[in-house]
């Protein structure tokens, strides 16, 4: 059982040695963990002792890698400006309204989230005015430093993201290339699933393994008509000098996968036991319900978390 909270404040533990802060910081909640709490003083010490200096220095560090993190998502926002201005001119079509929509998403998320960050620091950074708790001083720093160089690593992957949106908005060849790869890929997914169903025939894949590739199955179709739906839209991007023979392939391709998948899906069901179909059925059945509420364009981060839900329900 945990002991009184009595934080220890951090004008209590200037000039006190790290080992002592540590046991008295231990002493007064025992739900610490002592080597956890010495990881965290380490940050605010010099040659073993807590000094107001090191605090200073550890507020000067975190702030420096929140304005980090405060540049990177201004950059990030003005590359999206300017792949909104380049888009203008660009067909209107559902593609690059979805893309332009998911940058839009992110990069506002990512602006709340350090301007919260700005803000707790700016609390944290006045320890000196206020009586605060150096335990909480030091895990809130730490926390806000962590979070800006999360936000920082999601500004620079959203920045070369919309660097390359401005490559596919601009260049067909590109878009025939990234349409061609997520066909490759809705492929290798069927080679996965054919590999389990065949696996199950010969007694070797267990009943969640048939499950888990029944669920992945179900997402095909709407691949599918994701991937047409975008060749759609390839096709009214295109210039008059492209030739079509890319696009009617990526088209057959499409149609021979979804002949496939109709075929595995029948395979599938033939292979499993009964007490599988009567295990499993009422949860296929409801997620296949819940991907027939999905539009193009799919947001498939939104498809894989209802996946994910239906794996562990």
């Amino acid at each position: 059982m945990a002991t009184e909270k009595r934080d220890t404040t951090v004008e209590q533990l200037i000039g006190v040695a790290k080992s002592a802060a540590v046991d008295r910081l231990v002493t007064e909640d025992d739900s610490r963990d002592a080597e956890v709490v010495g990881n965290v003083l380490t940050h605010v010490t010099d040659d073993g002792i807590i000094t107001r200096e090191a605090i200073d220095e550890s507020v000067t560090d975190t702030a420096m890698i929140l304005s980090t993190a405060e540049t990177r998502v201004e950059l990030a926002g003005i590359a999206l400006e300017e792949a909104r201005e380049r888009a203008q001119s660009a067909p209107d079509v559902d593609s690059v309204r979805a893309r332009l929509s998911a940058f839009e998403s992110v990069v506002s998320g990512a602006e709340a989230q350090v301007e919260s960050l700005g803000e707790t620091n700016q609390r944290l950074s006045a320890w000196q005015r206020e009586s605060r708790s150096l335990y909480e001083l030091v895990t809130g720093l730490r926390d806000v430093a962590s979070g800006a160089q999360q936000v920082t690593r999601v500004a620079d992957d959203t920045q070369l993201e919309i660097e390359e949106f401005e490559t596919w908005l601009t260049n067909h060849a590109s878009r025939i290339r990234e349409l061609t790869g997520d066909v490759d890929v809705l492929e290798q997914s069927l080679n996965g699933i054919s590999e389990t169903a065949s696996q199950v025939d010969d007694g070797h894949a267990s009943a969640d393994a048939w499950f888990d590739a029944s669920l992945r199955l179900r997402t095909v179709p709407l691949s599918i008509a994701d991937a047409r739906a975008e060749l759609d839209d390839v096709r009214t991007m295109a210039p008059e000098s492209a030739s079509g023979d890319e696009m009617a392939e990526i088209a057959d391709r499409l149609d021979s996968l979804d002949g496939r998948a109709r075929a595995m899906e029948s395979e599938l069901d033939g292979v499993a036991d009964d007490a599988w179909h009567e295990q499993y059925g009422e949860r296929l059945e409801s997620f296949e319900s819940t991907l027939d509420s999905f539009e193009t364009p799919v947001s498939w981060a939104a498809v894989q978390s209802e996946l994910e839900r239906a794996r562990q329900v």
